[in-house]
């Protein structure tokens, strides 16, 4: 069972990682778990099945990279992964990343951000229309 509320935060700085709590609590999200190492983190979503992860790509222990594969296994959550390397957002993406957000970045990007990707994930965006040309044999 996924629990769309809840949300894991795996960020080994506590200054960044109590700061994007509070931006998630504003967006309506409760409880919201922090996890300062990748292993930790992994642990959490893999027993709390939250409706989003928010990832930090250098961490103590293993990367953001290997968190994010590691979460594809069991996990389908969205993941915003936050990165002050900029060069890594194809790579984090293809790795199974919803969404890459450069740091240092502003409280009302994160929170568009999250908002946007709950949204996407629960299916309350509709996706883009079909632009394709239809077979008329």
């Amino acid at each position: 069972m996924t629990y769309p509320r809840t949300a894991v935060v795996i960020e080994d700085d506590r200054d960044v990682g109590n700061l994007v709590r509070g931006v998630l609590e504003k967006s309506g999200l409760s409880p919201i778990w922090l996890a300062e190492t990748g292993v930790k983190g992994v642990a959490a979503v893999q027993e709390l099945s939250p409706g989003i992860v928010i990832l930090d790509y250098g961490l103590p222990d293993i990367s953001g990279l290997e968190v994010i594969r590691q979460l594809r296994i069991f996990s389908s959550a969205p993941i915003l992964m936050l990165t002050g390397r900029g060069e890594l957002s194809d790579q984090l993406l293809a790795a199974g990343a919803s969404g890459v957000l450069s740091k240092p970045f502003r409280v009302a990007a994160l929170l568009a951000r999250v908002e946007e990707l709950l949204r996407l994930w629960q299916g309350e965006v509709e996706p883009a229309p079909d632009f394709s040309v239809p077979d008329v044999r």
